[in-house]
């Protein structure tokens, strides 16, 4: 019995070893996503210049717009705390009660806006 557990933990292992990426594979495609732990010198770099003034405003605009839009699992336009906290949008839900002026218990991205902005973002 102990010979065929053995043996049979031997294939398995086999086949595990087997069904495996190849290390070298793995590591290019992660290089590719983005690989934090890439060092740097051998990360692929931008084509891009780094965006500055009206563009980085823009574009951190446009993605706070997309993480609020994702939130809003109902497409109602509006979140509520709850929402706001399950989708890791920690800043939101615990000034939420700020943001809410109008004590409905839903923000639009208007409101999160005028929020940022009455706090000094120029949004």
């Amino acid at each position: 019995m102990a010979k065929l557990l053995t043996t049979l933990c031997l294939l398995l292992a086999g086949v595990v070893c087997a069904a495996a990426p190849d290390i070298a594979d793995t590591r290019a495609g992660l290089a590719q996503l983005g690989d934090p732990y890439l060092p740097p010198a051998a990360r692929q770099r931008s084509t891009l210049p780094p965006a500055e003034g009206s563009v980085l405003r823009t574009l951190a605009v446009e993605k706070l717009r997309r993480r609020f839009d994702a939130a809003d699992v109902g497409h109602t336009g509006t979140l509520t705390q709850a929402q706001a906290r399950q989708a890791g949008l920690g800043f939101v839900a615990d000034h939420f009660e700020q943001i809410d002026q109008r004590r409905q218990g839903r923000i639009n991205f208007d409101d999160l806006r005028l929020y940022m902005r009455e706090r000094g973002a120029n949004l």
